[in-house]
């Protein structure tokens, strides 16, 4: 065979095998899923196996049969309602897992092959599971009237604006009463909801304090802290928890034409060397903030890294191409040797919402 009329026989194989694939994906005919991911949240192992159903709507021409169900672990089994799923009718997949010793999050995928895909079509049931401990006095250290946490502290991470943030908390019933959060009283603060999963924690038994934290009605940034307060009914006093977060502005991300046009802050100096400095003399140095955007510059919040620092701006909200003072002021008493201090500036700037200044020296 010349050369010629081998690479033409190697098109028409490649052209064949293109146009037969383009043709299975043609048949293939899938049933349209209600939730193709099902999260189940939180769970605690010693509840046992939890249930959830898919719904499948099976929109196309044809009637469709339920072949096989495949799951990628043994601790996840599915079965289907029916097999055979006529044209504008729903069926089912349940799917049980079991979180026997298996700790941690998970994601599981189960495999839906029918007469329509041979391909079969995914989906997953994804959660965070709880492993009961072996030794409860190791596990929940932190005890508080009789009530174990794992930490003496809850922090949330990273807050954002946009969304509230849920995390859930692990408490274990190591008195004779019952715990329980009365519905009726909610002297929370209005950022945070609070609730107890079961509604009811039977003595020697475990549960999870759900908390879901709005940042936006924090009204804050940066890192702050609460004090959350569980006033279980059978408690004469409040259990105190503290309650840490960092708060961060959402933005939507801007689109490169619009960068000159959102508000930009500008700072003409982002790292201060003072050099020598004497420990008994308070230091001050003044900067330029500036807006380099077209609309409104808003400054939200100005925080060091040390009580020490102090920073006042004349202006909080700048126009375009307007331009401030930043007053700094560090007490370096009781210092020595080289030192470094952060100072964080919260903005409206959706570029850079928070800009970092560096302020350095060495004390003697």
């Amino acid at each position: 065979m010349n050369k010629l009329n081998f690479s033409l026989f190697l098109f028409l194989i490649t052209f064949f095998h293109l146009r037969l694939a383009d043709a299975q994906e043609i048949e293939r005919q899938l049933l349209f899923w209600e939730n193709r991911t099902i999260n189940i949240g939180t769970i605690l192992e010693e509840n046992g196996v939890v249930e959830v159903e898919f719904f499948g709507l099976n929109q196309t021409d044809s009637v469709i049969f339920i072949r096989d169900i495949v799951t990628d672990c043994g601790c996840t089994t599915a079965d289907y309602s029916q097999d055979t799923i006529y044209q504008s009718k729903i069926g089912s997949v349940k799917v049980n897992f079991d979180p026997d010793h298996r700790g941690g999050a998970f994601t599981k995928m189960i495999i839906v092959r029918t007469n329509q895909d041979i391909y079969g079509d995914t989906l997953y049931l994804q959660g965070f599971n709880i492993p009961f401990p072996d030794d409860l006095g190791n596990a929940y250290p932190h005890r508080i009237q009789d009530v174990g946490f794992r930490l003496s502290a809850v922090n949330m991470g990273n807050v954002y604006t946009n969304e509230p943030k849920s995390k859930f908390i692990e408490i274990f019933n190591f008195s004779y009463e019952k715990l329980m959060l009365p519905d009726s009283i909610n002297n929370h603060p209005e950022f945070l909801n609070v609730s107890l999963i079961p509604q009811t924690v039977e003595p020697n038994q475990r549960g999870l304090i759900e908390l879901k934290y709005d940042g936006h009605h924090r009204n804050d940034f940066g890192y702050v802290e609460d004090v959350l307060m569980l006033n279980f009914e059978s408690k004469p006093e409040p259990v105190a928890l503290r309650l840490m977060a960092n708060i961060f502005e959402h933005f939507e991300p801007v689109p490169k034409s619009l960068e000159k046009v959102v508000p930009r802050l500008g700072i003409n100096d982002v790292e201060i060397d003072l050099k020598d400095i004497n420990a008994n003399n308070v230091v001050n140095r003044k900067i330029k903030l500036s807006n380099q955007g077209q609309e409104e510059l808003i400054i939200r919040k100005m925080i060091s890294n040390c009580e020490c620092m102090k920073v006042v701006a004349d202006k909080a909200v700048l126009q375009s191409g307007e331009s401030t003072d930043l007053e700094i002021t560090f007490d370096p008493k009781g210092r020595r040797g080289i030192d470094h201090k952060h100072i964080n500036i919260f903005s409206n700037d959706p570029v850079n919402p928070i800009r970092t200044i560096v302020i350095r020296s060495m004390i003697k």
